[in-house]
């Protein structure tokens, strides 16, 4: 898993390509999507899903957050929450997992709207 763009109290871009668990809440020596680092942290309690793109030729992807399968996303695909006025916010506090069922290869990017409690930095 790689975070690809990270904007301090703002977003967060992940992208995998096999089974993972993205840790949301938590400060930055936790989270997999918080920014900082050994001085200064952010803390995050949770994070929407507002946009996702999408891969698995031979496969599906499934995306679940708490006990809650939010997405199951066959062949390939984007879709954006936010541009539609609304994002995915069930369990925003839970991780993401993502998990590539019957496919050897595929990806997955999700953008996360990351809800903050402390940004870690002072103006």
């Amino acid at each position: 898993m790689a975070t690809v763009i990270n904007r301090n109290g703002l977003s967060a871009v992940i992208h995998v390509t096999a089974n993972s668990t993205v840790v949301i809440a938590g400060n930055s020596s936790v989270s997999n999507i918080a920014s900082g680092n050994s001085t200064v942290y952010e803390t995050l309690t949770g994070g929407n899903i507002t946009q996702i793109w999408w891969g698995a030729p031979a496969g599906y992807w499934t995306v679940k957050r708490g006990a809650n399968t939010v997405l199951v996303l066959s062949e390939s695909g984007y879709l954006d929450f936010a541009g539609c006025g609304s994002s995915l916010m069930i369990d925003a506090t839970a991780n993401v997992v993502a998990n590539l069922v019957t496919s050897a290869t595929g990806f997955l990017m999700i953008e996360v709207q990351k809800t903050p409690t402390s940004t870690g930095y002072t103006a």
